[in-house]
């Protein structure tokens, strides 16, 4: 079987999955490692990426236009 070939597209998700999933980890370890908060812990971590990424976006069509 031949392994598929990420586009763009799938590369972005994939980076974004890894930011969240990283983000995720630090805030489980900042709690102390105490389980049985993933889903919040998964949750905030989106947010914070996705608002990052938000922010990152606006400040480059902020460049673009100036």
């Amino acid at each position: 079987m031949k392994p598929e070939l990420l586009t763009k597209g799938d590369a972005a998700i994939t980076t974004h999955e890894e930011n969240v999933r990283a983000r995720a980890y630090e805030l489980y370890e900042m709690r102390g490692r105490i389980d049985g908060h993933a889903e919040e812990d998964w949750l905030q971590a989106e947010g914070e990426v996705a608002g990052s990424n938000e922010r990152k976006a606006v400040r480059t069509s902020i460049s673009r236009s100036v």
